[in-house]
């Protein structure tokens, strides 16, 4: 295709644009909200995750063997961290487990005196990583020698996966739901302007122009919504979220940061509202190529 020829068919869908301006407008503006919705819904599953990471508590002790001396501990600590998918391993003595629970009970609380650092356990402090595979995890970590005991809260590791699993299971219902409706906003706008053409349509048909041909200019209107609809969208969210929710969440956790994942929220507005538009514009334009 000549440059002219692909000068032709954008001025054409530029008149397109023009000549049903208030439908255009209105595809644009449906459309920027639709795509600020799923941009929503994915910050605010992004972030409940991020919460859910924060408050569960995937923190283990493993408490060793009395008989273990300094040699011992230094070969457990090598092979416990072998193991793959454990956070930054740290080693607590007597003392400071004993320091710890001191802090844990608070100042004035006289226990000082009667407590002794023999009354607690060496142990190994660490987090688990990929709570996925929190039971094999584990599994492998009681076959070391050396293990007295484990301490861990399974309850809370199950709350935190079921939660991960609720929100995963909605949020594909979610964006599912609004890419079909921000579907339908361009297949509608895509198909008023067809209707209004279709006598030039068939026309071309009759003179010997393909379907990609007649076809290419609805698929440049859409995806110039499509684009328009993007780059509102973006800015949009970058706003609201930066300026009004960002400081709000991070008094609670440390929330997303939208600014740091520009590399995937530019291309999420903004190529996938090209990629609506020019999907959308498919559908409606087929009715009139059967001639």
């Amino acid at each position: 295709m000549s440059l002219d020829s692909l000068w032709f068919l954008v001025k054409s869908a530029l008149n397109n644009l023009y000549r049903n301006l208030l439908l255009t407008f209105a595809s644009i503006t449906v459309l920027s909200i639709c795509l600020s919705l799923l941009g929503c819904t994915t910050l605010v599953i992004q972030n409940v995750n991020q919460f859910v990471e924060e408050i569960g508590e995937s923190r283990i002790a493993v408490f060793l063997d009395e008989d273990m001396d300094d040699l011992d501990i230094v070969r457990f600590k090598e092979e416990l961290t072998s193991i793959g998918n454990i956070g930054e391993v740290s080693y607590e003595t007597k003392e400071q487990a004993l320091a710890n629970y001191l802090q844990f009970l608070g100042e004035d609380t006289g226990m000082e005196d009667a407590l002794d650092p023999d009354t607690f356990r060496a142990s190994m402090v660490f987090e688990i990583l990929d709570l996925s595979k929190y039971d094999q995890t584990l599994y492998e970590i009681r076959k070391l020698d050396g293990v007295g005991d484990i301490q861990e809260r399974r309850d809370v590791v199950e709350g935190i996966l079921e939660v991960r699993q609720v929100l995963s299971f909605l949020s594909v219902w979610v964006i599912a739901l609004f890419f079909v409706v921000s579907m339908f906003i361009i297949m509608n706008s895509v198909k008023l302007s067809v209707y209004a053409r279709r006598l030039e349509i068939n026309i071309m048909k009759y003179v010997g122009a393909t379907d990609f041909f007649i076809q290419l200019p609805y698929f440049i209107e859409g995806m110039i919504i499509g684009l328009l609809a993007g780059i509102i969208s973006f800015f949009v969210q970058f706003y609201v979220y930066n300026a009004v929710l960002f400081p709000i969440l991070s008094e609670m956790f440390t929330p997303i940061s939208f600014t740091g994942e520009l590399s995937f929220w530019i291309p999420f507005y903004v190529v996938g509202g090209m990629l609506i538009g020019i999907i959308g514009s498919v559908y409606p334009v087929k009715k009139y190529l059967k001639v």
